[in-house]
């Protein structure tokens, strides 16, 4: 029989990893480094997991950009306050990895880093700012060697060799300079009216300049004169050349092509996503491309077939649902505030970006009669039904099979029919309507459907946020923002709905409504902070559960229906006991509301999302805590019994020593009240015989008695045979001495103040009492 949930414990968590800006790849292909706000994130291309972070969480300033040295070694990060600072990079096969930093000095721009760019020899550094400015930097004593001022914006820059640098700016301008010498400036080029994105050495003397206006200008630097300017028919963001001299380019359409750079022949193409790419890098090692688009996913291609190998999202954004689809539930679709649909794939969490809506998707549902089937609603005032289909390579993208149209607003949430009988979706809105469709008409592997409703009602009077459908398909519930959830009959057969009774008491509007499983009851979850049981036999609440701080926005039932978890807009989960109406434990899940929590089939996972763009899975780990906390018992016992029989057998030293191992002061104490009982050096030669560790447990145990009268006086004595063991020196080399000594001075006046006065008053009592006596009979009798 399973027992209740108590403990949930993360086991897994899709984090933010990109949130625009640069990204660099090391050499060997293994780690690639994107800036996350504060930080930048070394994460395996394998697996997209987090290595290292470089950099810390809670510094005052944004990263503008960064750039690993040509060697991989080390990476120069720039901060949107003018801070330079330079991490040496661990080796990608160390256990440990971590990026230390070797140097840091404050840059002289007024406005943000936007470009650093290295040597080839990594001696000398470029930082380009928004300042108009251009500084040349000596790595080693970070001396800046040259400020070079031009028109506009830097933009781009490369050293063409240690002397000579190109720098193009905003306006679509070119500066040629020289480094060193008086006459720096060697030439000025305006062949482009916007904004520079790309320079490259296509030979020794002759460069390519890139420009958003839509050109390539080719340029000798023998001459500086044009050699000639090549139409590219798309505003350009990123370019490189490749070891067999072609150019590849990226930009607003999103599409990779390649160029012959001397002739302009677009050579091939290949469509990579449906908004910008922003960057594009190349890795010789593994032989692929990596590409970054403008809502900051990722993708691997590879460099002489273009194709696809990996999608990586690096910044989810909102995330308003999910749920799992495929035959052993081996994908996880994903709903976020975006127009393509994110599936990932459970077992390595790759992840496979589809397009399909016009509009932000807001609700993902599942078939549970067909696993591979599953259907999404938008902001575009529709829904669309998909289905997967597996061969013997693995994954293939969903396919559409039916799409509806017919509400007026967003379509806010979808819900199949749970048995396989008659199949259907009811749909809710903003429009405030409910909607019944009939799937009898799709036909997986045939052409999409369009569907129509065949049945429509008015359900709410404003927005209605959520529906579900009960186990045998006869009734549907809806929450909505006019503070009721209400239940619909479902006639199957004749494809119509009618009402069924109102679920009332919330102050608040409803967010979430769900029918159990197993029993007669629903649960609703309201801005009200409160979470409401009703019973479906007489539509009347049965169990009020309050304790969210804020407004409770999803719930499961677990533990066939005996228990609920539920999530609220502060990132809280509580575990309650319906019957007790109890909250039995409370998880810090989220820092922003949580949207989405789903449970595994066996109940052994659940998974949540929400407002931060986190996915997080979370296991039960009730039974394992019990058996922990059962061993814990078992193990304390024997150690008592252990230290009792060496008290019995009057091995002092040895029980001291034990006592430390385990450590617990109370056990401690007994055995030193019970050596300092004995008297003589049974202390002292306790404490003689104790290793440096046992001494540093020992000290800091004599600290915590000593601020209580009552063991005080083991605690002095304690002290008083440990000075007496040890010399200063051997005192001073054991670790956070000064903190320990400092702790007993305060409470060791304040027992010297207590002891002074009680023999002050046992003196005056001795004084009182010899005054007070009667004179003896001999004194009388003279």
């Amino acid at each position: 029989m399973k027992e209740e949930v108590a403990n949930l414990a993360l086991v897994h968590s899709i984090e933010t990893f990109y949130t625009g800006g640069s990204v660099e790849w090391s050499n060997d292909g293994e780690i690639i480094f994107t800036t996350c706000t504060n930080v930048v994130k070394a994460l395996r291309i394998d697996d997209g997991t987090t290595r290292y972070v470089i950099g810390e969480d809670d510094d005052a300033s944004q990263v503008s950009c960064v750039q690993c040295s040509p060697d991989s070694r080390s990476m120069i990060v720039a901060y949107i306050n003018g801070l330079l600072r330079e991490y040496l990079l661990p080796a990608t096969t160390a256990v440990d990895a971590k990026a230390q930093m070797n140097r840091q000095w404050r840059s002289t721009h007024t406005a943000p880093i936007k470009l650093i760019r290295f040597s080839s020899n990594s001696a000398m550094l470029a930082t380009g700012s928004a300042d108009f400015t251009l500084k040349v930097w000596q790595v080693e004593s970070q001396c800046c060697v040259a400020s070079l001022k031009g028109p506009t914006a830097v933009t781009q820059a490369l050293f063409v060799d240690d002397e000579r640098i190109l720098i193009g700016y905003m306006d679509g301008s070119v500066n040629f300079y020289r480094l060193k010498g008086e006459k720096r400036l060697i030439h000025h080029w305006k062949y482009h009216t916007s904004q520079v994105v790309s320079i490259l050495l296509l030979q020794r003397t002759l460069a390519a300049t890139l420009s958003r206006d839509q050109t390539i200008s080719l340029i000798s630097l023998e001459t500086n004169e044009r050699v000639k300017t090549l139409p590219l028919f798309e505003p350009v963001e990123s370019a490189l050349l490749t070891d067999d001299g072609t150019l590849l380019t990226v930009g607003e359409e999103g599409v990779l092509k390649c160029w012959q750079p001397t002739t302009g022949k677009l050579l091939r193409s290949s469509n990579i996503c449906n908004c910008r790419i922003d960057s594009i890098i190349f890795n010789r090692m593994r032989g692929e491309l990596l590409l970054i688009s403008c809502d900051s996913n990722l993708y691997l291609v590879d460099e002489k077939t273009f194709d696809v190998r990996r999608q990586m999202v690096g910044f989810n954004d909102e995330i308003f649902d999910l749920t799992f689809v495929g035959a052993n539930r081996q994908y996880m679709v994903v709903a976020a505030n975006s127009t393509d649909i994110r599936i990932y794939e459970t077992k390595t969490w790759a992840c496979h970006l589809v397009p399909g809506h016009a509009g932000s998707i807001l609700c993902v549902s599942s078939a549970s009669w067909d696993a591979n089937i599953f259907a999404t609603s938008s902001k575009d005032n529709s829904f669309v039904v998909w289905k997967i289909y597996e061969d013997e390579k693995g994954f293939n993208l969903p396919q559409k099979v039916a799409i509806a149209t017919g509400h007026t607003n967003n379509v806010t949430a979808i819900r199949f029919s749970r048995t396989s009988k008659k199949h259907f979706i009811v749909s809710v809105s903003n429009d405030t309507t409910l909607k019944l469709w009939s799937l009898a008409d799709v036909k997986p592997g045939s052409e999409c459907v369009k569907l129509s409703a065949s049945s429509t009602l008015v359900a709410h009077t404003k927005d209605v946020t959520c529906v579900d459908v009960s186990v045998n398909d006869r009734l549907c519930v809806t929450g909505s923002l006019d503070k009721t959830a209400k239940l619909w009959h479902i006639d199957a057969a004749k494809m119509q709905l009618g009402i069924a009774g109102t679920l009332a008491g919330h102050r608040r509007g409803v967010w979430d409504a769900r029918f159990s499983s197993s029993t007669q009851i629903v649960v609703t979850c309201s801005g009200d902070c409160m979470v409401r049981v009703f019973s479906l036999g007489a539509n009347e609440c049965i169990a009020t559960l309050s304790g969210h701080p804020s407004a409770v926005l999803k719930a499961v039932f677990v533990n066939k229906s005996k228990q609920l978890i539920s999530a609220d807009s502060g990132g809280l989960l509580k575990i309650w006991s319906i019957s007790a109406k109890e909250c039995i434990s409370t998880v810090e899940a989220h820092d922003d509301k949580i949207w989405a929590m789903l449970a595994y089939d066996d109940e052994s996972r659940f998974v949540t999302a929400g407002s931060d763009g986190r996915i997080r899975i979370w296991e039960d780990v009730t039974e394992k805590k019990r058996e922990e906390e059962e061993e814990k018992r078992k193990q304390r016992i024997k150690d008592e019994q252990k230290l009792s029989n060496l008290m019995e057998q009057k091995r002092h030293s040895e029980a001291l020593s034990f006592s430390l191992t385990l450590s617990r002061p109370f056990n401690c104490l007994k055995v030193v009240n019970a050596l300092i009982e004995m008297g003589g050096m049974e202390l002292r030669n306790s404490v003689a015989d104790l290793l440096e560790e046992q001494l540093v447990i020992l000290l800091d145990f004599a600290s915590q008695w000593n601020t209580n009268s009552r063991t005080s006086n083991a605690s002095q004595q304690l002290l008083y045979e440990i000075l007496h063991c040890y010399t200063p020196e051997q005192l001073l080399k054991t670790p956070n001495i000064a903190s320990i000594v400092e702790s007993f001075i305060p409470y060791t006046n304040r027992h010297f103040e207590r002891l002074t006065r009680s023999r002050q008053n046992a003196a005056f009592l001795h004084y009182t009492w010899s005054q007070m006596r009667l004179p003896d009979t001999d004194t009388r009798a003279a």
